[in-house]
């Protein structure tokens, strides 16, 4: 149909034309931003899921962080009780000492008492002294068990409880203890001993809970790379694709602007018409 007013080649040539400059629009924004879903309308659905990923994972970074954290706070408890360990070691060797009544003097038992005494106030100092961000360890402060939270979610399974006793001379049991006589040197002994042993259990606990959390962490690391390569999956853009795409958009730019061109320039043949 020979018509001047409606150029429908034009309409149709137009229209591809406008489609075209939107898929690039669409293609420059994702090879600029590295982004597949860059609004909510490029995939609602696959947004909803990457963002409950990207939250997973924000719960999971944090949580090998509080994991962290605890390790730091294990090691700084271990690491004070290791010397409350040779301090108890070098009060049983005084009390063993002190027990030897054929050999010694009233003034080296009174020696010996008094670094005994000396040990058990340094032990008190300790209690109150070795603190992880302030909190205080040995003073009782841990003795109910307090939270670690070690994954991204609430419940049980995603916590671990730190517990520390109270690991002053009262707590250890030696508080009050004497080596000023033989038989308080012979009954010191046997405190001493039970100290050491309290204290052993608690360091091979802690122990034990470091172990975990390293578990923990090794568990929570591998999560995180799982989740965060799904999480690509859908809301990251395959830069060669779109690449791909660019190139063939800009090839079909440039011949639906050719021929937009020419479908304009038909009504012309109208001319021939008026000759």
């Amino acid at each position: 149909m020979s018509v001047v007013n409606t150029n429908i080649s034009g309409l149709i040539g137009l229209n591809n034309l406008r489609l075209t400059n939107l898929g690039l629009q669409t293609s420059l924004e994702r090879l600029s931003s590295g982004l597949r879903i860059n609004h909510a309308s490029d995939d609602p659905s696959g947004l909803a899921i990457a963002k409950g990923m990207e939250a997973q994972i924000g719960g999971i970074r944090t949580a090998v962080q509080n994991a962290e954290d605890g390790i730091n706070l294990i090691r700084t408890a271990d690491g004070s009780l290791s010397e409350t360990h040779d301090i108890l070691l070098r009060m049983r060797d005084l009390a063993v000492r002190a027990a030897n009544e054929a050999t010694l003097t009233s003034a080296d038992l009174n020696r010996l008492h008094n670094e005994f005494t000396s040990l058990i106030a340094e032990i008190d100092r300790k209690s109150d002294a070795v603190t992880f961000n302030t909190k205080v360890l040995f003073d009782g402060t841990y003795s109910g068990g307090q939270v670690l939270q070690i994954g991204p979610d609430n419940g049980a399974t995603f916590q671990l409880t730190v517990q520390i006793n109270e690991l002053d001379s009262l707590g250890l049991g030696i508080n009050g203890t004497s080596l000023s006589q033989v038989a308080n040197a012979q009954n010191a002994i046997d405190l001493v001993n039970s100290a050491i042993n309290q204290i052993s259990d608690v360091r091979a606990n802690l122990g034990i809970q470091e172990r975990r959390l390293g578990h923990i962490i090794d568990d929570l690391k591998a999560a995180d790379i799982n989740i965060s390569a799904a999480k690509s999956r859908i809301y990251d853009a395959d830069m060669a694709v779109e690449i791909s795409e660019f190139t063939r958009l800009q090839i079909l730019q440039q011949s639906g602007t050719a021929i937009l061109a020419q479908a304009n320039a038909q009504p012309q043949s109208v001319l021939q018409l008026l000759k």
